[in-house]
């Protein structure tokens, strides 16, 4: 972005004791105004992008789940990511839970029982600064790294094999999740909830921004639709058809750029909040869903 100073060159270049002509002055004021507007959109979009709560209003126990509480280190820093575990007796197969921009894991404990209830022990973890997790304010980078620290605390610290996991996402999680699993092709499956194609395709669905230039202030890209051709593993898109915070195309557009095998749920008449407007359907196609995956996994093993 360009020094903010170069905004004000038309202004600095006036002689003071110039009458000003009322038009000049008014287009100044504007080209001011709105010179100021890019300034604090540049500067403070990661305020309005993450919008962490520190305060845990549930746990899991609220739903009738017995929970674990875990405290993953982030290599090099002194920070540390608050998770709960949720252990599915009985079941190998585990889901790595990446949530939304608001709050925090305690405001997505009915998609994680949700979860739970198809055969999945839950790992849901928290990013940098949200709920109980230290470290300075979230950033694109930063959680993603937190997303590759849960993943390795999976596979390092419990064992569990990468053909036994499921990495779920919702929102701004599914930006997160597809490229946690770009990382590591051998992942079990991909769910990507309520997702969007790049964080720029999200920002001008708003009117409100189109009259900025996204493209020069915008440095938090989440560009899930250039990583989705890589994909290798089965992937399920979920949706809701009545989402206005985020359209169902975007789910579609990254449906029509993943390769095969991949499915898209659309859910009638449900909202953002796919689990709590579409459960039981939703709940028939993750079985579906899996019991696909095994066949998959049967005739590779054959």
């Amino acid at each position: 972005m360009p020094p903010l100073e170069s905004w004000f060159m038309p202004l600095s270049l006036l002689n003071p004791t110039t009458k000003l002509n009322p038009l000049l002055l008014a287009g100044s004021m504007a080209a001011l105004t709105y010179a100021g507007i890019c300034y604090t959109l540049y500067s403070y979009q990661t305020k309005l992008i993450y919008r962490p709560l520190p305060d845990l209003i549930k746990t899991p126990a609220d739903t009738g789940l017995a929970y674990e509480d875990i405290w993953i280190p982030i290599p090099h820093s002194q920070s540390k990511l608050h998770a709960w575990w949720i252990p599915n007796p009985g079941s190998n197969r585990v889901l790595l839970f990446c949530h939304g921009n608001y709050g925090n894991i305690s405001y997505n404990t009915e998609r994680i029982r949700f979860h739970h209830s198809q055969g999945c022990s839950v790992l849901a973890f928290d990013y940098r600064g949200y709920g109980q997790s230290s470290g300075p304010s979230p950033s694109e980078p930063a959680i993603f790294a937190d997303a590759e620290a849960a993943w390795q605390y999976l596979t390092s610290t419990r064992h569990i094999a990468p053909h036994n996991i499921t990495i779920c996402g919702h929102s701004i999680g599914g930006a997160v999740a597809i490229h946690l699993a770009s990382q590591h092709p051998k992942v079990n499956r991909l769910i990507v909830e309520s997702s969007f194609t790049s964080m720029h395709d999200a920002v001008i669905t708003k009117n409100i921004y189109r009259a900025f230039p996204i493209d020069q202030l915008l440095t938090e890209s989440f560009n899930s639709l250039s990583k989705v051709q890589e994909l290798s593993m089965p992937v399920l898109y979920v949706h809701g058809d009545q989402d206005f915070d985020v359209p169902v195309d975007f789910s579609k557009r990254l449906y029509a750029a993943t390769p095969n095998p991949k499915q898209l749920f659309i859910a009638p008449g449900a909202d953002h909040n796919i689990e709590s407007l579409a459960g039981p359907t939703y709940a028939a196609v993750l079985q579906d869903f899996y019991k696909t995956e095994q066949a998959i996994n049967q005739l590779q093993s054959a």
